[in-house]
């Protein structure tokens, strides 16, 4: 494994992850690094391969410093003997940080202009249903949160909107807590007070989305770096309205980053639409591949066809 490096802007993605600058201390330390991050690839199939090692040795040493452990030999006889930490491990290393409506004026771009118009453009078909991917889904705020939105959406017109959206991540655990669907009063402080009151139901100090938002979206693990087929296994061949992929990319070096975005753009309908996080910026090659919307930091289009099929192979 090679350190973690940030890319030249002019080479595609713009991104600042955390971590920057490690160098030779990072270099020092990688054979006992990758030797943790190889357990946790065997225990979890969690590949860090082509993440900056730069921030993968942060958060290793966070935990290192969190369990007590006196260094990268104590760690993975703890990592060994105690599958809680392998899931705390991998925890860090995935960072979850969400919240619903994470970026409010990004979630009021998508109720008010994208999702509207996908759903007048969808053709007149049996299969017009809307698909929508919330790729790196952290604990679930995120799919949920455009299922939020599809209802008032569906309020609004005053007819149902058919949709199906599938939420991947890395992190079993993570998938759990999502289907769970239970979060704190904190992740819903971007939540407006009438979506609040009708899309969750108070448990004790706690909110649960209600059943008929949560019942429309689907948990599945699926690993963006991995090998495999591009989109989820359980969307059955991709073809995307709608992608979200916010806040992921920043933490992958550039060769994987670019393998990533193809498999995220080939997911993608004629016409869909790709959310990034606001650190990424798409320029250089890649810019042609996909048109930013105006009005909107980090989302992109891909260019219309006749018809919902793509062409080629996924990457």
């Amino acid at each position: 494994m090679t350190r973690g490096t940030i890319p030249d802007p002019d080479d595609g993605l713009r991104s600042a992850p955390e971590g920057r600058g490690a160098g030779a201390e990072v270099e020092s330390r990688s054979p006992g690094l990758t030797e943790v991050l190889d357990l946790v690839r065997r225990a979890r199939r969690f590949d860090s391969s082509g993440y900056c090692l730069s921030v993968l040795a942060c958060r290793v040493d966070d935990r290192i410093a969190a369990a007590g452990a006196g260094g990268y030999g104590d760690y993975l006889n703890l990592l060994e003997s105690s599958p809680r930490e392998v899931d705390a491990l991998v925890e860090a290393l995935t960072i979850k940080v969400s919240s619903f409506f994470r970026d409010p004026l990004v979630f009021e771009f998508l109720g008010e202009v994208v999702l509207p118009s996908l759903l007048v453009e969808r053709p007149e078909a049996a299969d017009s249903g809307l698909r929508i991917w919330s790729a790196g889904c952290c604990n679930g705020e995120e799919p949920y949160s455009v299922a939020i939105l599809l209802r008032d959406l569906a309020r609004r017109v005053r007819e149902p909107v058919d949709a199906r959206i599938f939420a991947t991540d890395v992190d079993e655990n993570a998938l759990a807590r999502g289907r769970e669907a239970l979060y704190s009063r904190e992740s819903l402080a971007n939540v407006r007070l009438g979506l609040l009151e009708s899309s969750f139901a108070p448990e004790g100090e706690l909110y649960r989305v209600i059943p008929e938002i949560a019942g429309t979206v689907r948990f599945s693990l699926h690993d963006l770096a991995g090998p495999g087929t591009a989109a989820p296994s359980e969307s059955v061949f991709g073809s995307f309205d709608l992608v979200l992929c916010r806040n992921v990319l920043i933490y992958f070096e550039a060769e994987l980053q670019q393998r990533v975005f193809e498999r995220l753009c080939w997911s993608l309908a004629p016409g869909g639409f790709l959310l990034l996080g606001p650190a990424e910026r798409l320029s250089g090659p890649w810019a042609g591949r996909l048109r930013p919307v105006d009005g909107c930091v980090g989302l992109y289009r891909k260019p219309a066809r006749n018809g919902r099929s793509f062409e080629g192979s996924p990457p």
